[in-house]
């Protein structure tokens, strides 16, 4: 079933007005980066309060409130204000006794933003105390942190690790240290193996049938091995596994033995070992209970130089079996290559009694990316207890929040004792300072410092003020940028709050682009100004900047006009704000719509003392200039709604209402045909773009945008559909002409 040809069409919004210029305060176009850093605007008091001065600031009403007429009701539908001065952001960095903790920067940007201080002090009851001020504004949060989010202590018996230390490394993994110390044992061996051989072991009560035995030692080739046997009795229990000369060096056994059990040559002879008859007897070796190791390697330390052999017997990473010899030379250290997941065992025979051997590893380590909760860690941890008699670690949830992300825990400065009875406790001091700010500051917003640890800022002895903040001076390729980054939104109408020349043929560059490869269709409107930009132009002025521009993308004032600024106060604006007059009233008004003679909501007119809109009013039209007049106790009329097109005199072109009409028809048309790109280039296809084709012309002549449309053709060559059809775009009425004859009364009777 194919159900394309129900697709929904319906016009883009209208009435989006962008304006470019500068202002003290809110982001500036350098540091746009996404989408969501546009300024965009549906009230005028929401501009009033981004932007403290400027341009920007006062434009606000203009394009809101641009009209005082009834054909023109509204104004701007929205406003994306770009701020063309690269204003920069102030900061300042926190430290605690480690280093840099946290950065801040100013919310807004700007000098200004130098006047923002922060403190922080001792809280009252716990943790820190943060103020941060600005002119008449003061933040302040007291109890910031000293809050435990996660304990951790470990706890075992005699053959369980003998220390254990604890801290969150950085990255938000959860560390943890441990070391056992051991005596040699070769005070076990009754005495060594003579010659290379197998072994066998014996039980001298005939009841020892069940119990299991694990012999270890090393082959002939030094590697270590080990071999299992099952007792029967008086019978002894020959094994295949060849042992080197003097290298069997422990033993141990699985269950409660009736009798002594021996370990002995091959066919009988001196014992090697003598296990006592007990539960689970051991020889030259020492057993490990909850020693858990990180899936890391092992280092051995001993207390002196030794030459001897030492072999830890363990699980690996994926829990099988598996030993690993150590061997000191003449030396005090040995750093082992096999990865553990637990030491089950330390096989001592080897080191003489007065030696030491300290086993060191880390015990366990959370991942981050996998253990990346509060509770997903302490299941990690949970999962390293054996039972109540081996025990292991003991996790503790202080905080609620069990989604809470370890990484946000406070890096540690030293590792914290985790032995039991003692219990790590970890804070997340900075991140709650931190969230804090971001969350209940409309001044400032703070990161983490890389790197940081030892967790809250130190107490400032007086306010922190922020540094760097600059206004920064507004070159041409701002205003560039400014349109570059205009690309990738839609708007209707440009406002450039600039008298320059070059930023008005950058907008025209702009505007004919979106009408081309762009697809998205706009307008622009400019203020022009005398050469030295400090006054109205003159007639010759207008004339010669007009013929530089001639595009039917731009119109162009040349009007100073008369309005309250945001202060309340009348104040005397440069044309470009009256250029921003007509783009409010176009945006305000339908598609369409002639602002010639349209009422402007202003209170006074200014142009150059070398024409007049009475004597000159002809003249300036043919040159292509928007402007208004005085109607004397009504108000201020557009004289002619004129683009600053001089090329021809097709409406089109040359009428400002009519390029509206035909940039918002293209623009719409265009971007429903989009629906067949993608699609199976078939009949079904054709037919349902032919029916979204005529859907949506029929919704423009609805709406008043073109008055027809006519020769709607649809053709598929290749890999592109063709589409062209004729539209008639809505023409104003800008002149009447009336001819009145003069007859008699006799005449007329007749």
């Amino acid at each position: 079933m194919d159900a394309s040809g129900l697709e929904q069409v319906g016009l883009g919004a209208s009435g989006i007005v962008a304006v470019l210029g500068t202002a003290e305060g809110g982001r500036p176009v350098s540091e746009i980066d996404t989408l969501a850093d546009y300024l965009r605007f549906t009230k005028p008091e929401a501009i009033r309060s981004t932007f403290r001065s400027g341009n920007l600031r006062e434009v606000g009403d203009f394009l809101f409130a641009p009209a005082k007429d009834p054909n023109i009701l509204a104004g701007a539908q929205e406003v994306v204000a770009m701020k063309v001065n690269p204003a920069t952001a102030s900061s300042a960095v926190f430290a605690n006794a480690q280093g840099d903790a946290m950065n801040v920067s100013s919310a807004d940007y700007g000098a200004f933003t130098e006047q923002i201080n922060v403190s922080i002090a001792t809280g009252l009851n716990q943790g820190k105390l943060v103020t941060i001020s600005f002119e008449d504004i003061t933040e302040a949060e007291n109890d910031l942190g000293g809050d435990d989010f996660f304990k951790l202590k470990y706890t075992g018996g005699g053959d369980a690790w003998e220390t254990m230390v604890s801290q969150v490394i950085a990255g938000g993994s959860l560390k943890c240290d441990a070391t056992r110390d051991t005596l040699g044992l070769d005070s076990d061996l009754v005495t060594t193996l003579a010659a290379p051989g197998a072994i066998q072991v014996v039980s001298d009560n005939s009841g020892d049938t069940t119990q299991r035995v694990t012999v270890y030692g090393l082959d002939g080739t030094g590697a270590a091995v080990r071999e299992t046997f099952t007792l029967a009795g008086l019978t002894a229990q020959v094994g295949t596994q060849v042992f080197a000369a003097g290298d069997v060096l422990g033993v141990e056994v699985t269950g409660t033995t009736l009798g002594n059990v021996s370990v002995e040559p091959s066919g009988g002879g001196a014992d090697v070992f003598t296990l006592t008859a007990g539960a689970d007897p051991k020889a030259g070796l020492q057993r490990g209970k909850a020693m858990y190791v990180s899936g890391s390697a092992i280092t051995l330390d001993a207390d002196s130089a030794i030459t001897a052999d030492v072999i830890i017997v363990g699980l690996s990473t994926t829990g099988s079996i598996q030993l690993e010899k150590f061997s000191f030379a003449a030396a005090t250290q040995v750093v082992g290559t096999a990865n553990f997941s637990q030491i089950t065992a330390i096989v001592l025979a080897d080191v003489a009694a007065a030696r030491t051997i300290t086993s060191n590893a880390t015990a366990a380590q959370s991942t981050q990316a996998v253990q990346n909760t509060l509770q997903k860690l302490s299941d990690f941890f949970e999962a390293r207890y054996d039972n109540a008699a081996t025990k292991g670690f003991v996790p503790t949830l202080v905080s609620a929040l069990t989604t809470f992300d370890p990484a946000n825990l406070d890096v540690s400065v030293a590792t914290q004792n985790s032995l039991d009875p003692a219990e790590a406790e970890y804070k997340a001091d900075l991140y709650t300072i931190v969230a804090w700010i971001n969350q209940s500051s409309e001044l400032i917003t703070a990161t983490v410092a890389t790197g940081a640890t030892g967790g809250a800022p130190s107490n400032t002895t007086n306010p922190v003020f922020l540094s760097g903040g600059i206004e920064g001076s507004t070159a041409f390729s701002d205003w560039e940028d400014a349109l570059n980054l205009l690309k990738q939104i839609r708007v209707n109408s440009i406002v450039v709050l600039t008298p320059d020349a070059d930023v008005h043929a950058e907008l025209d560059a702009h505007c004919a682009y979106m009408g081309g490869v762009g697809r998205s269709e706009r307008d622009g409107f400019v203020g022009l100004m005398n050469a030295a930009k400090t006054d109205v132009a003159t007639k010759a002025e207008i004339k010669s900047q007009i013929v530089n521009l001639n595009t039917r993308h731009i119109r162009a004032w040349a009007q100073t006009v008369e309005r309250y600024n945001t202060s309340g106060e009348k104040e005397e604006f440069d044309p470009h704000f009256g250029a921003a007059v007509l783009a409010g009233m176009q945006a305000g008004s339908p598609v369409g719509t002639s602002l010639t003679y349209k009422y402007m909501n202003i209170l006074s007119l200014r142009q150059d003392a070398s024409w007049n809109p009475t004597d000159d009013g002809e003249e300036m039209v043919q040159a292509g200039l928007v402007f208004a007049e005085n109607n004397d106790g009504v108000g201020r009329r557009v004289v002619r709604n004129i683009t600053t097109h001089l090329s021809s005199n097709n409406l089109a072109y040359s009428e400002g209402s009519v390029n509206e009409a035909v940039n918002l028809a293209v623009f719409n048309f265009r971007t429903q045909m989009e629906f067949a790109v993608g699609r199976q280039g078939f009949s079904g296809t054709i037919n349902a773009t032919k029916g979204i084709a005529i859907n949506t012309l029929g919704l423009l002549v609805d709406a008043g945008i073109i008055t027809s449309w006519r020769s709607l053709d649809i053709e598929l060559v290749s890999d592109v559909l063709e589409i062209s059809v004729e539209l008639a775009p809505v023409i104003p009425i800008n002149f009447v002409k009336t001819t009145v004859h003069l007859v008699t009364l006799a005449q007329a009777a007749a």
